[in-house]
């Protein structure tokens, strides 16, 4: 039986520079060939700057806007519409 599931918590260290980073969601642009899309990227992010890390599924929503964008692009199929067909 899986261990149960714990949240992420609401903080941590930037291994980086040492800021404190705080568990939040914040616009992120995903790009290709001239097209975009916006979408909500959860991470830990300090108060002022961009830089931020991401856990776990955090980025998933990020390729799920990739692959609509290279469908629209170039008619390369996302596994989901593939599932639908």
């Amino acid at each position: 039986m899986p261990p149960p599931y714990e949240p992420a918590p609401k903080t941590m260290v930037s291994p980086e520079t040492g800021q404190l980073l705080r568990r939040g969601v914040r616009p992120f642009v995903v790009s290709y060939r001239g097209h975009s899309r916006t979408v909500d990227l959860a991470g830990y992010y300090p108060e002022e700057g961009d830089d931020g890390i991401h856990v776990g599924d955090d980025m998933a929503v990020t390729d799920a806007a990739l692959r609509q964008v290279k469908e629209e692009v170039e008619m390369i199929p996302a596994p989901t519409t593939i599932r639908r067909i």
